[in-house]
């Protein structure tokens, strides 16, 4: 399949119950959005728009990093900052995440569930241990 499967809004229809560590939420939208590369024209990844009512998942996937698409396993794989625990001046810290996202299904229904799996912390340094995954349904 091609990266142009991945473009859409997908409605959260599933997910860990701590939220946290992947960033969204049940019925939160998952926008994916793809742009025109300046020179040849071919469509890339362009960003992802969260559709939520916390604005630290939206920030995290708004400023994700690394993202790039897979061929080869055709997903989109990247790194998300989730927010971690208060360090002991009671300030913010995250976790870098990796992620990767695939469509499920036959090809005939391939672009129906967009499937996310997060990883725990990328650097091993955090006290969070947890990983998870969520699911979408196109809207």
């Amino acid at each position: 399949m091609a990266l142009t499967t991945f473009q859409g809004n997908y409605t959260i229809t599933h997910s860990i119950l701590n939220p946290d560590a992947v960033c969204i939420e049940q019925g939160d939208v998952m926008q994916i959005l793809l742009k025109d590369h300046p020179v040849t024209g071919v469509k890339m990844f362009d960003k992802f728009d969260l559709q939520t009512g916390n604005l630290p998942y939206e920030i995290a996937w708004k400023n994700a990093t690394n993202v790039a698409y897979d061929a080869a396993h055709d997903q989109l794989v990247g790194t998300i900052f989730t927010p971690g625990p208060l360090d002991p001046e009671d300030k913010p810290t995250f976790i870098e995440r990796a992620f990767c996202m695939s469509l499920a299904g036959d090809p005939s229904q391939r672009a129906n569930t967009l499937n996310c799996y997060v990883s725990p912390s990328v650097t091993g340094a955090s006290p969070d241990p947890d990983d998870g995954s969520w699911a979408g349904d196109v809207d």
